[in-house]
């Protein structure tokens, strides 16, 4: 078992950049060979208890440790010199070179301190030790074999081309040792540390790179971030460019004119390490592929604050499944001709032109007053969350705008946006938005919130609007067109299943609603907490349906609860509190309002009459009750079915004709509501039991005056009637 540490570290060094992986690998017990395979071949190795596991091209191998003594790894053509490292020491305009391959096929020359590098050896892994400084210097690698790059604290400045110019499509493994820097001048070169082929970072040094010409560092090919601190300091392009690139540890940090890190048409993934990007400039993206994008691991923190500008951008579908992530964007919008008039493109944090599926992680969004009409996180297919820790704030204001069919038109900021649907299913998520029109979750497809027959536990949800509505058109006595701040927005469906859903709206004026669909609005479920300080609640323009879960609603000058269409309760706990008359806690208009079953406590200065013909579960509509009152209804049992403390009206009025006054109107429903004799109580007061926002459970009420009423219909009027 003492030779498990020593076969590691042999197998480790086909994959160490400082050692040669040589073409072929002979495993010997007692002198003979029990094993020979080219290295290609190979294709896994596992190390068990006692066993070694060789997975090649057409077979697997599986060696006990007692029958190895020994593995080693041999040349098919070359064997190498002894001393078989290049030294390649820059000393101002002159160069010193170590070339132990001298005749063997790797050729070397100088012209001051720029060197060429031309090797047409069949050797893999040869090792350049790169040191000392020039600041008229350069470094052509031209290596038909993959090489390893060992950047031993040097500092290379062309004033005219590259720094280094890796000019053939193989891997170069960049070792950093030390502190080195890399810095170009004018020329037609792409980077100022360029390679044909791929590059594989790793060591423990520190490498700082200026790209005055295009890009700071860029492959044609693939780029490995796997250990080492590398600094884009400057790049009048991209900070990094490649076809694809994957980070799985060391640290980035870039401060470009253009992109931070662009993967061109391949994909970018993350698995570890850390990611710091700054970018001042206009249109241009931290980190952005045209494929797909994934973030496993480790920590991105990107700040832009040029107009439309991206944080994260993908071409294709996008998924952060854990690592942190945090974007501060501060750019504008820029309205781009077309047709008739304009296209609005806008700063964002995430932005993606598929699908975007967050499973875990912690991603911070701020996006700043300037970041006008700016977003979180959007998508142009949907998104769906189903775990981490989200924040996000946007505090830029909207604006209006003509949109490409000549038509006034109006851009808002909002927190989370899809133009298909958006699933918040888990996760702990805040959404806040300040800026007038703004909102916090938009789509224009189906929204699903909360994973259906779930507890509530997994997903805690809060969204707050405070920015005010704008005028978009029209205007005067005809009234006008307005961009309106909502918290929770879809023009699809909305089905809301579980979680703890916190939504604010703190407006003065009109169109601030809490949760609004354009369609059907479903509750099945979930623990609900709606407060709108103008506007309604929960608003639907075809049917709200409400099957279970606990939802609380208070509008301040408005209805609770208003569905345009038509309004059906099936079941749950539903506390609804609107505005002075004419506001309602429940309004569907004249339109069918069933009740199956479910409590509800509704209250304002008018209710909808539930449609008594669909109804199978009795209600009680108690009118004239002066607002802030404790009521009581006792079934002839002496058994209270409702102890209830209502509010008092805290707004300034109804929102229509007729507004004023303290006179409240309270519609109540219950399974324990049948057919019978009943006392209502009022004016008492409540002790003890359990609360839900003046809704009682084994309370004592005392006190007060009392009135009688007999269930006999589907709905009973207490008090007198509209």
């Amino acid at each position: 078992m003492k030779r498990l540490p020593i076969i590691l570290i042999t197998v480790f060094s086909l994959f160490c950049s400082s050692l040669y992986a040589q073409d072929k690998m002979i495993i010997r017990h007692s002198g003979a060979t029990i094993l020979e395979q080219q290295i290609s071949n190979i294709n896994d190795i596992t190390f068990r208890v006692d066993t070694s596991v060789i997975e090649c091209t057409s077979q697997i191998y599986e060696i006990p440790f007692t029958m190895i003594d020994s593995i080693t790894f041999e040349y098919n053509n070359v064997t190498p010199p002894e001393d078989s490292v290049i030294y390649i020491i820059y000393n101002g305009s002159s160069v010193e070179i170590t070339n132990p391959f001298e005749g063997l096929g790797v050729v070397i020359s100088a012209s001051s301190a720029n060197v060429y590098v031309t090797s047409t050896i069949n050797l893999k892994d040869i090792l350049y030790v790169i040191q000392g400084s020039t600041t008229s210097g350069s470094l052509t690698i031209s290596s038909l074999k993959r090489f390893t790059l060992n950047l031993d604290g040097v500092s290379i400045t062309n004033p005219s081309g590259a720094a280094i110019n890796v000019t053939y499509d193989t891997t170069v493994s960049v070792e950093l040792s030390g502190t080195s820097s890399l810095v170009d001048g004018s020329g037609s070169q792409k980077a100022a540390f360029h390679s044909e082929g791929q590059m594989i970072f790793c060591g423990s040094g520190t490498l700082n790179v200026t790209g005055n010409t295009k890009h700071a560092i860029n492959s044609d090919d693939y780029i490995i971030f796997n250990s080492g601190t590398v600094n884009v300091l400057d790049a009048v392009s991209d900070g990094i460019h490649a076809d694809y690139i994957i980070v799985n540890l060391g640290t980035i940090n870039i401060g470009s004119q253009g992109d931070g890190i662009d993967c061109g048409t391949g994909f970018f993934e993350m698995n570890g390490g850390t990611i710091y990007i700054t970018s001042t400039a206009e249109d241009v993206k931290g980190i952005k592929c045209d494929s797909i994008m994934t973030i496993n691991s480790g920590s991105v923190t990107i700040t832009v604050s040029g107009d439309q500008s991206k944080g994260l951008k993908s071409g294709q579908d996008m998924s952060i499944n854990g690592g942190t992530v945090d974007i501060t964007t501060s750019g504008g919008t820029v309205l781009n001709a077309s047709g008739n008039g304009y296209d609005p493109s806008y700063c964002t944090a995430i932005k993606c032109e598929g699908n975007i599926t967050i499973t875990d992680g912690d991603i911070t969004i701020e996006g700043t007053s300037a970041c006008k009409g700016g977003k979180g996180i959007s998508a142009d297919g949907s998104i769906s969350i189903s775990g981490g820790t989200l924040e996000i704030t946007e505090a830029g204001n909207g604006a209006t705008y003509t949109n490409s069919s000549g038509q006034t038109d109006s851009y808002t900021a909002a927190c989370i946006k899809a133009d298909g649907t958006i699933s918040v299913l888990a996760g702990d998520i805040t959404c806040s938005s300040s800026g007038t029109g703004g909102k916090g979750i938009n789509c224009d497809g189906v929204m699903t919130i909360g994973n259906a027959n779930a507890s509530n536990d997994p997903l805690t949800l809060g969204v707050t609007t405070t920015g005010e509505r704008f005028l978009v058109s029209g205007g005067g006595w005809g009234g006008g067109d307005y961009a309106n701040p909502k918290a929770i927005k879809s023009l699809g469906n909305i089905n809301i299943n579980s979680g703890t859903i916190t939504v604010t709206c703190q407006q003065n004026n009109e169109g601030g609603e809490g949760i609004e669909s354009k369609n059907i609005l479903t509750i099945n479920g979930g623990d609900i907490n709606v407060f709108s300080s103008y506007d309604d609640c929960i608003n639907a323009a075809s049917s709200i349906v409400i099957n279970g879960g606990t939802t609380y609603c208070k509008s301040n000058n408005n209805d609770g609860i208003d569905s345009n269409g038509t309004l059906t309760i099936n079941g749950g706990l539903t506390i609804s509190c609107g505005a002075r008359v004419p506001e309602e806690g429940f309004d569907c208009d004249n339109n069918t309002f069933k009740i199956t079953g479910g409590i509800i406590v509704g209250t304002g200065g008018a209710t909808s009459t539930p449609t008594s013909s669909v109804c199978s579960q009795r209600s009680v509509i108690y009118n004239n009750c002066t607002a802030g009152n404790a009521i009581c209804i006792k079934n002839s049992s002496n058994e209270a079915i409702l102890t209830f403390q209502t509010s008092t009206f805290t707004g300034s009025g109804g929102g229509g004709p007729g507004g004023g006054g303290n006179s409240m109107t309270v519609l109540f429903t219950s399974p324990s509501l049948v057919q019978g004799q009943y006392t209502l109580y009022y004016g008492g007061s409540i002790s003890g039991g359990t609360e839900y926002h003046g809704y009682y459970n084994n309370a004592t009420y005392n006190g007060g005056s009392n009135t009688s009423f007999n269930a006999s219909g589907m709905v009973t009027t207490v008090g007198g009637g509209w």
